[in-house]
């Protein structure tokens, strides 16, 4: 698949997501949001390692170390795949997930939510909690859609076949 076709899927999954969120509840929109963020940082992470059947066993189950949305944050992160300002939005936005899963109460007016809504790398100032925290989300959302495929070949890592070739030679 060349690059074009991969954007034009992409394209088509943001659109999918759109149409799913259309209608939603504000749980339905971060579960919905959260889980597209989630699935951005997997093929980012992907696109940077070594081709191997091992892969999967990084994000697949119990024990795995990328198997949560923390996770695999905090991996790309530590790779210098994302930025510290995307980290921290991506917490936010776990954050705020996380209390719309466990409260049944849950809303953006509910404290656990403000608390986070109402500070950067959410709070902007000007919008309110649900706008800022979907303005924000699309600021992630967008940039992480597409990153594979313009710095995957630049950042794509090989296996290493020969250990005693990245040895320094010594007289």
């Amino acid at each position: 698949m060349n690059v074009e076709d991969n954007i034009r899927e992409r394209n088509e999954e943001l659109l999918e997501a759109l149409q799913q969120s259309s209608g939603e509840s504000d749980r339905g929109i971060v579960l919905i949001i959260a889980a597209h963020i989630d699935e951005c940082l997997r093929r980012l992470i992907t696109s940077f390692l070594i081709d191997s059947n091992y892969v999967d066993d990084l994000f697949e189950g119990p024990y795995a170390p990328f198997g949560s949305l923390s996770g695999k944050t905090r991996a790309a992160y530590l790779m210098g795949l994302i930025t510290k300002q995307e980290l921290e939005t991506i917490d936010a936005v776990r954050g705020v997930r996380n209390v719309f899963a466990h409260e049944r109460d849950a809303s953006f007016e509910h404290p656990k939510i403000k608390k986070i809504c109402e500070k950067p790398p959410i709070f902007d100032g000007r919008l309110g909690n649900r706008d800022a925290f979907l303005h924000a989300t699309q600021n992630i959302v967008l940039p992480l859609l597409y990153r594979d495929l313009y710095e995957g070949a630049a950042w794509k890592r090989q296996e290493l076949t020969n250990p005693s070739s990245s040895q320094p030679h010594t007289k």
